[in-house]
């Protein structure tokens, strides 16, 4: 008579056992993975989102152009401002006439942007026009959120001392060599970006 053969009920729960424990290792790997990635996701689209706002920032200040303007009240802008606080625009860094690609032919057209910190966010201010009126349209376009501080340097180069920073109040008169700009985020992560403005004297 043969023997019938199979699993003993200590070897079904062995076997269990080791299943149970090989599942549990593979499950905290796979979430510890899954954490990684979106980590590294979110890490990645902040720096699109960074890298994005410096490439606009160069943009303007590489293709600024030394043009004043007149504000909604006929009053005369110089072609560059820092510090909108004594204009009433606080949280404002900058505001200066720039170039950009004209839609509507393929050469350019000139355009008034100004760059603020409001609520911890980095905004874009545009308007169509240079000489507004009142009612002339503003366009804000956040670009960086989690913004602790940021600060401004008017900077001019001098054969003798160098570069430096520009006069206290020249900004309306003379456009400086180069922009620095220091940005704090919330996490503690600085960044520096010194760029070069094209009708720098």
């Amino acid at each position: 008579m043969k023997r019938s053969t199979g699993f003993t009920l200590l070897e079904m729960v062995v076997a269990i056992g080791i299943f149970a424990i090989v599942a549990a290792i593979s499950y905290a790997s796979l979430t510890q993975f899954l954490q990684h990635r979106a980590a590294l996701a979110q890490r990645h689209g902040d720096l699109k989102t960074l890298q994005l706002a410096f490439t606009l920032l160069e943009h303007d200040l590489r293709y600024a152009v030394a043009r004043p303007v007149r504000d909604g009240f006929g009053d005369t802008e110089g072609a560059l401002l820092s510090d909108g606080t004594d204009r009433g625009v606080p949280g404002e860094l900058f505001r200066l006439t720039t170039s950009q690609p004209a839609v509507a032919s393929s050469g350019q057209q000139l355009r008034r942007v100004a760059w603020r910190l409001e609520e911890g966010t980095l905004i874009r201010a545009t308007w169509d026009v240079l000489d507004r009126d009142q009612d002339s349209a503003e366009y804000a376009r956040p670009l960086l959120s989690g913004v602790a501080t940021a600060a401004l340097r008017l900077l001019q180069f001098d054969a003798e001392s160098g570069l430096g920073e520009l006069p206290e109040g020249a900004e309306g008169t003379a456009m400086p060599t180069a922009m620095e700009l220091l940005l704090t985020l919330d996490n503690g992560r600085e960044y520096r970006r010194l760029i070069e403005v094209a009708t720098g004297s």
